[in-house]
């Protein structure tokens, strides 16, 4: 039976650079391909991508992406007086982006599963998106969305208000376990030790920004704690003759090989909404040499 593998990734913005260089490592050099792809925020982005398997067009994408071809606006005395006399829910306008995810997400060239994770601020639910549902593009858009920095997204009626999947799923890694993969390779944007910043946040979306990244960095690494935990009790068990258990499914757990690709704790990725070619084809040479040094 062929060995299936599952590609995990986590949100990032424009550090999302790091994973493009990571995968292209893992599948052009060490041979790998996918059967599943699961991804949150910049990570649902790229996911999409490499599971239509538009890879040379992914990559020419962040080769040419900029500041103006993802947002507008910024915070600024403008974008502050909107939200608050006329009820604006963000600093930014992602439109660009939106018009970019439209334009390529094509629901009859995906040729792998895909898992797309968002979070619905109404009620507070974690929902998968999958290519069979009719608005996987809006939910790519709305598990994008950071919120404050750009308006959360209606997908439909039924899920609305929807922001970015990592704002209760870090890494999306129980996303793919239901297909049962012999390996995950989870590529993650940040280190798991969040590198101190070199000045303090100067003002209400760089807080919000540097809070909720050390949000997430805390539940990626209890994410991951948890699941070696519980893969070594399944490989301690199968030693000795017994299978565990799910606890709520029964499904029968079996010990699954991990590899986490992420940068270096004093690696320098840039900002989350930096997007200049500097700062991204900085992230894409981190990624390819982390994915060597990790995979060989």
């Amino acid at each position: 039976m062929a060995k299936k593998t599952a590609l995990v990734l986590s949100g990032g913005g424009a550090k999302g650079a790091f994973q493009v260089g990571a995968e292209k490592y893992a599948r052009e050099v060490k041979g790998y391909s996918w059967d599943v792809i699961a991804g949150v925020s910049v990570g649902a982005l790229n996911g999409a991508m490499l599971a239509m398997q538009k890879y040379d067009h992914l990559l020419e994408i962040w080769n040419t992406v900029s500041d103006g071809k993802i947002y507008t606006g910024g915070f600024n005395l403008w974008s502050g007086l909107k939200i608050l006399f006329r009820g604006d829910k963000s600093f930014y306008d992602n439109e660009p982006l939106k018009q970019q995810i439209m334009h390529e997400v094509e629901p009859d060239k995906f040729k792998v599963d895909l898992r797309v994770g968002a979070v619905s601020l109404q009620s507070g639910e974690y929902v998968i998106f999958k290519p069979s549902d009719p608005q996987l593009a809006q939910a790519i858009l709305a598990s994008t969305v950071m919120p404050i920095i750009w308006t959360p997204v209606d997908i439909s009626p039924t899920y609305q208000s929807m922001v970015d999947g990592g704002v209760r799923n870090a890494s999306p890694l129980g996303d793919v376990l239901d297909v049962d993969p012999d390996e995950i390779v989870v590529i993650n944007c940040g280190s798991r030790t969040p590198a101190p910043q070199p000045a303090p946040p100067r003002n209400i979306v760089e807080i919000g920004g540097r809070m909720l990244g050390i949000m997430l960095n805390e539940m990626f690494v209890g994410d991951m704690q948890e699941f070696l935990r519980v893969n070594a009790l399944v490989k301690e068990a199968a030693a000795q003759g017994v299978t565990l258990h799910h606890p709520s499914s029964g499904r029968p757990l079996k010990y699954v090989e991990l590899k986490i690709i992420e940068p270096n704790h004093d690696s320098d990725l840039g900002d989350t909404l930096d997007f200049s070619q500097p700062s991204v084809q900085r992230g894409i040479r981190a990624g390819r040499a982390r994915a060597e040094q990790v995979l060989g």
